[in-house]
């Protein structure tokens, strides 16, 4: 598995376990930018990204979906083929969304967290790839056993549980299948913005959280 880095890009990304579910907490008031005060704010982005015509996440203020980064090429953005429950399924590519919460609650984090779930007889050369970027740090393209080594340099460390799990293929009743797992846990300095990624062919990318604790 090759894994590539590219320098910083504008915006950067987003972990939690699979039995986690990050609702919203005290709804920040927003700061003034001139002082050095920062409201720590926790909450989930699964209920507010909708998928639109185009078969891409629709752009708001906070979240934009971008290109991602594979084998040192920049990819996309990819076609979703399902919205899910808590996130989006899609058949090729990968999917990348960029998070500033500082256009949505005005606030910091300092964790993420996401779950990236796929068929185990996923037959794509990079079935746990992913994609992850805070300010400061390049855009990292790896798997998740590897995404510590990258980001602790930077302050950054990761939890990861690979796991049997569930598929989640669309907001249908009915729709998931037996596949696996790996559930992401970011801990590290406060962010206002984050990108976070995964290989969508026959997979998942779910349960984007921040939090600050």
């Amino acid at each position: 598995m090759k894994t590539t880095l590219l320098k910083p890009l504008a915006a950067s990304a987003a972990v939690i376990l699979l039995a986690i579910a990050c609702k919203k907490q005290n709804p920040a008031t927003p700061i003034n930018k001139n002082t050095t005060e920062e409201t720590p704010c926790s909450f989930c982005f699964g209920d507010m990204l909708e998928v639109g015509t185009n078969n891409l996440i629709i752009a708001t203020p906070y979240a934009q979906q971008v290109p991602f980064l594979i084998d040192g090429q920049m990819v996309g953005p990819s076609p979703i083929v399902h919205e899910t429950p808590n996130g989006f399924y899609g058949y090729q590519g990968g999917v990348s969304i960029a998070f500033n919460s500082a256009n949505m609650l005005a606030c910091v984090s300092n964790k993420i967290t996401f779950v990236h779930a796929r068929f185990a007889s996923n037959t794509n050369p990079h079935p746990s790839l992913v994609n992850v970027q805070f300010p400061g740090t390049p855009l990292i393209s790896t798997t998740p056993d590897s995404l510590n080594h990258f980001l602790n340099p930077y302050g950054y460390t990761v939890e990861r549980y690979f796991q049997p799990g569930t598929v989640f293929m669309s907001q249908t009743p009915g729709e998931t299948f037996a596949g696996v797992v790996d559930s992401i846990i970011i801990r590290g300095p406060e962010f206002e913005t984050v990108t976070v990624g995964a290989n969508l062919f026959e997979s998942e990318l779910r349960s984007i959280c921040v939090a600050h604790e």
